[in-house]
């Protein structure tokens, strides 16, 4: 049985949540070479998962549109960190 999009974006912020650094250092973050700023990539994703949670937390069932847009840009953003050496 597949879960339902609430389940599936819970266990994409838990899974996001695990793959960045958000509990790096910000003077770790900004050492080295730095590749679009990844201090403010961890910001912008930070932000749209609080969001998110905020809505689950509300009762509000996301949408599939929503669900892919939120593995899209976490995407993006762990390449992102992957170029600054950082995952």
């Amino acid at each position: 049985m597949k879960p339902n999009t609430s389940i599936a974006m819970q266990t994409l912020i838990e899974q996001i949540h695990t793959a960045l650094p958000f509990d790096m250092p910000e003077h770790e973050i900004c050492a080295g070479k730095c590749v679009g700023c990844p201090k403010k990539m961890l910001e912008y994703i930070g932000s749209e998962l609080d969001h998110y949670q905020c809505q689950l937390n509300n009762e509000v069932t996301p949408t599939l549109g929503e669900l892919s847009d939120l593995a899209r840009i976490a995407k993006k953003v762990h390449r992102n960190m992957a170029r600054n050496n950082l995952v």
